[in-house]
């Protein structure tokens, strides 16, 4: 019984460790398999489309200043678009949009910086 316990501890104490030594991921929306990062501290964003349905993706933002911004990734599976990094000027909210021909799009959630 002594030994499950030492067991039990050792793994819980890594675990934490574990938790408290990985680093922080980034924002990240999908809408179906087509998703928007944050990226760089939110200096920029990136749309990545994940389906081989022919749809491209794109990621609407907002940057601090109130600009909107959008970018498409077009290029089919494991296609991405940046928009850059502003380090001046971040991205405070950001979604996922998948564009389809022949059903509604789809539209993920916002993300927001906090």
């Amino acid at each position: 019984m002594r030994k499950r316990a030492g067991v039990l501890a050792a793994l819980m104490t890594s675990s934490a460790l574990l938790a408290v030594a990985a680093p922080a991921a980034q924002a990240k929306v999908c809408a179906y398999n087509s998703c928007s990062s944050a990226y760089a501290d939110w200096q920029g964003v990136v749309a990545c489309d994940g389906d081989a349905d022919g749809n491209a993706v794109a990621s609407n933002f907002y940057r601090d200043n109130g600009a909107h911004g959008e970018v498409v990734a077009y290029g089919g599976k494991g296609s991405c678009a940046e928009s850059g990094s502003i380090s001046w000027n971040r991205v405070y909210r950001h979604q996922a949009h998948q564009i389809r021909d022949f059903a509604p799009d789809a539209w993920s959630s916002w993300e927001y910086r906090y």
